[in-house]
């Protein structure tokens, strides 16, 4: 899940770092090449993955549950990796020959700054969002162990996690894959980054459905506070107070008001 659930109470910044370092070292390699080559692959096989994975994970979640139950957090891996990713970054590659000779070449000097910026920029506030996300963002535990299906056996504890970008907008990372993407057309040129893009977009919209569902079942009032004061996409200017969205705010106000009527 992309929104604010957690999967593990501990630090893991393992994914982050992997994916910052992979997106650099892509970019790098492309500037020693002189022409951008795996930038543009690494962004498409990466986001189409993640396109597979949706469309697999989300509409069968109950089927997978039953199914990873008695396996574990690492057949799913397996399955999610191993397969899914791997798998459509093989087909990525066979047909690279093919989509990465989309160049769009017009207005370079005036789109390759821009590109570059909304690139860096959505990737570090990507890699923020991730490390407070750990490994749910990889393995999509959270919503494939739940509590009392899977998670207590698999060490899958979950909470709310109302920190970081998650205190200005509820989506940081979709907001993030999206600006990763229109970063790497501007800057590379590569049409083909568009049409994964397209196709993230259309699945987002099944996924946010399904992801928020679950999340209110899942967490009641308190999610049902954080989507009234924090957006979806959009980021609010002021970051919101944790204490609001758990209730302990109301509660210390409401202690605060029964102590004083008994001062009185």
């Amino acid at each position: 899940m992309g929104t604010a659930l957690q999967m593990l109470e501990e630090r893991h910044p393992g994914p982050a770092l992997a994916w910052a370092g992979a997106l650099i070292g892509c970019m790098v390699v492309d500037v020693l090449l002189g022409r951008w080559v795996l930038l543009p692959f690494f962004v498409a096989a990466f986001y189409g993955g993640m396109v597979a994975i949706d469309l697999v994970a989300y509409p069968l979640l109950e089927p997978w549950r039953m199914w990873l139950r008695t396996r574990g957090v690492w057949a799913w891996y397996i399955v999610e990796v191993g397969g899914l990713w791997i798998g459509t970054a093989v087909v990525f590659a066979l047909l690279a020959p093919w989509w990465l000779g989309w160049d769009w070449n017009a207005a370079w000097p005036l789109r390759a700054p821009l590109g570059g910026l909304v690139l860096l920029s959505s990737a570090s506030v990507g890699v923020w969002a991730l490390w407070r996300m750990g490994w749910a963002r990889i393995l999509f535990v959270a919503a494939l162990f739940p509590p009392e299906a899977g998670a207590e056996e698999n060490r899958v504890p979950q909470r709310l996690v109302v920190e970081g970008p998650y205190r200005y907008v509820r989506n940081p990372l979709y907001d993030t894959d999206v600006g990763v993407m229109i970063g790497t057309v501007l800057l590379t040129g590569k049409w083909f980054v568009v049409a994964v893009l397209a196709a993230y977009l259309v699945q987002l919209g099944m996924q946010l459905y399904l992801e928020e569902q679950e999340l209110k079942t899942r967490f009641g009032e308190a999610y049902e506070r954080y989507c009234r004061l924090v957006p979806r996409f959009v980021p609010r200017l002021t970051p919101v107070d944790p204490d609001e969205i758990s209730g302990r705010r109301s509660w210390r106000s409401a202690n605060y008001l029964d102590r004083k009527e008994l001062n009185q």
